[in-house]
């Protein structure tokens, strides 16, 4: 859950550097020592620097230009890397044996891997989780880290607020999993094909059980899977490739239009299913559910329980 004390005694010598070029710029402290001992300024000053620093992407750019201090290319890199870093408020969910988990406020919703320094993000904040902090995550080569300050929020999460970052964190984990690099990778596509297949599976294992608890026999419940499944195989197959999640009633129309007219009502049948199990488990925004059933009444205008819509979305 942390880097190596190696790793960390870098990263403090990098940034130590980088805040003393801060203050020379903007003259915001006399007499700063040249290497101070971790956690030995006092803590307004980093504070006061550290915001000096972020508020001003000039200077960051500034000190990778000039290499004030003469580092090694290899750590000016690391600098240069810290420009994709992440600010804001974020969520603590929970603490794993690789890392804390960091969810953003993001639509959709992301979640961070995020290592600590020279102790565990849970030493530092304590156990209790979900938290809510200020923080900028920086990379560290291929792994994620925070820059040495994290500034919790003293707000009390209720049941239903926790219930929400839950299935935040569910629906960030199925359509991308848990973010562990910052560091833009050369994607090949047959990986990330199968990495959409991966969370597609997912999906439609619990679409499947759904089916069953609503007591369709197997013979329906295999149809109706068969035929989302042909509709993520669609999708991966697009330009770029979508998750199963990522429906909405263009591509529902576009994919409808591509199979034949005799076989469009059993498939927009199948469609009803799951739009109406993403919609029921939170998966699917109402007004993209709405959208969707909307399009679907076309297919088979006479058949089945109608939609009706409502402000917090829509009921039978």
């Amino acid at each position: 859950m942390i880097l190596s004390s190696q790793e960390t005694q870098r990263f403090y010598r990098i940034w130590w550097a980088l805040l003393r070029f801060v203050n020379r710029e903007r003259k915001l402290f006399p007499d700063l020592p040249d290497n101070p001992e971790v956690g030995s300024l006092p803590w307004q000053q980093s504070v006061d620097l550290r915001q000096a620093l972020w508020e001003d992407p000039a200077l960051l750019q500034s000190f990778i230009e000039e290499n004030p201090y003469s580092l090694s290319q290899a750590d000016i890199d690391l600098v240069s890397s810290w420009q994709r870093r992440l600010e804001g408020r974020f969520f603590i969910l929970r603490h794993l044996k690789k890392y804390s988990i960091f969810l953003d406020s993001g639509d959709p919703p992301r979640a961070y891997g995020v290592l600590g320094l020279v102790s565990p993000v849970e030493e530092i904040i304590g156990p209790e989780t979900p938290l809510m902090v200020e923080a900028v995550l920086l990379p560290f080569e291929d792994r994620i880290i925070y820059d040495g300050m994290l500034q919790p929020y003293s707000v009390y999460f209720g049941r239903g607020i926790s219930d929400d970052l839950d299935l935040s964190f569910r629906d960030a984990k199925e359509r991308e999993g848990i973010i562990t690099s910052l560091t833009p990778q050369a994607t090949d596509a047959g990986e990330l094909r199968k990495a959409i297949q991966k969370r597609n599976a997912k999906l439609l294992a619990e679409f499947r059980k759904e089916l069953f608890k609503s007591g369709l026999s197997e013979k329906i419940v295999s149809q109706h899977t068969a035929n989302i499944e042909a509709f993520a195989d669609h999708l991966l197959h697009r330009e770029p490739s979508h998750l199963l999640l990522e429906i909405d009633d263009a591509l529902v129309k576009e994919y409808l239009g591509t199979i034949d007219a005799s076989k469009q009502k059993a498939v927009a049948t199948s469609f009803k299913r799951f739009s109406r199990f993403l919609y029921d488990t939170l998966r699917l925004h109402p007004e993209k559910a709405w959208e969707i059933t909307s399009l679907l009444k076309l297919y088979d205008p006479s058949r089945g329980k109608r939609l009706s819509r409502r402000k917090d979305g829509f009921s039978a």
